[in-house]
């Protein structure tokens, strides 16, 4: 496998077919990539404080309780919205096209 750069194209050729990208599309590819996990951090903003609404709607702290259940007390809410957010993010994600083809490329 050969690969090159020439004016603003990416040129990867192996044994069986030639392909170009060009710089502009990979970089578009990416910042739609950028923006899906901002949007996947916001998903775990947003539940972690729904969560933690919840969890505290309705009732107190304990006054005498140990430190390792105020751990577990704000916790809770930070694991289990991190637990959805990263089965959503692994369920949904799918590499950009162009560099899904890029990396078949330097697979092989």
């Amino acid at each position: 496998m050969k690969w090159s750069y020439t004016n603003g194209k990416l040129n990867v050729s192996s044994d069986e077919l030639d392909q170009q990208f060009t710089l502009k599309e990979l970089i578009a590819e990416a910042s739609r990539h950028q923006a899906y996990r901002k949007k996947i951090l916001a998903l775990f903003g947003l539940l972690a404080f729904a969560l933690f609404l919840m969890q505290s709607y309705g009732g107190d702290l304990p006054d005498e309780a140990s430190v390792y259940f105020y751990i577990g007390y704000f916790a809770t809410p930070l694991i289990i919205a991190g637990l959805i957010s990263s089965i959503t993010y692994f369920l949904m994600r799918k590499p950009p096209k162009q560099v899904r083809k890029l990396k078949r490329y330097f697979r092989n």
